[in-house]
């Protein structure tokens, strides 16, 4: 009866298939988990092969290793940078809700400003002849008519409505009545 010494020794190329499966497995496994950690550390010119394949999956699964590696090392860069960019981002929008806080302010105050403007007009507008403060209402754009008359007291909107051109009235009065409530 002859004796396998290699697994070289067989000739078949089903039996070549096998061989180089078993073998590829053999190394994937001690090669992820070395029984022995003093051949862990051995390189590559300390470990002895029994044959040209056995060195070539060897060196396919070892390059394999290290492409994993660096493929891990990448990923996680990649997982640092998201990191940092999701820190700026989040402190950027730290940064758009206080400025958008801040022009809520703003807006308010303008509006409040405007609102001033307006009572002081509406006052003066009160003041002058109803024929006088008719003309100068009726060259005045809708809106800004609209809230001086608006701010004033009703029996001197009244007047000056009576002695406003009868169409600028009639304008005014339907913007008056579709005048949304702040």
């Amino acid at each position: 009866m002859r004796t396998i010494t290699k697994l070289s020794d067989f000739s078949t190329p089903k039996t070549q298939f096998f061989q180089t499966t078993f073998l590829l497995l053999f190394l994937l496994f001690f090669t992820a988990f070395p029984c022995n950690p003093a051949l862990a550390e051995k390189s590559d010119n300390d470990i002895q092969y029994s044959s040209v394949e056995e060195r070539r999956l060897y060196l396919a699964i070892q390059q394999e290793r290290d492409n994993l590696s660096l493929e891990r090392k990448k990923l996680n860069e990649k997982k640092k940078e998201l990191k940092t960019i999701e820190t700026e981002v989040d402190k950027k929008l730290d940064q758009l809700q206080v400025l958008r806080e801040q022009i809520k302010v703003l807006i308010a105050d303008k509006n409040e400003k405007e609102d001033q403007k307006i009572k002081e007009l509406s006052k003066m507008y009160e003041k002058m002849s109803s024929a006088k403060a008719a003309r100068i209402l009726g060259s005045l754009n809708n809106d800004l008519a609209i809230s001086i008359l608006e701010k004033m007291k009703i029996k001197s909107a009244a007047k000056i409505l009576d002695s406003m051109d009868k169409d600028k009235a009639v304008r005014l009065t339907d913007a008056f009545s579709n005048l949304d409530i702040k």
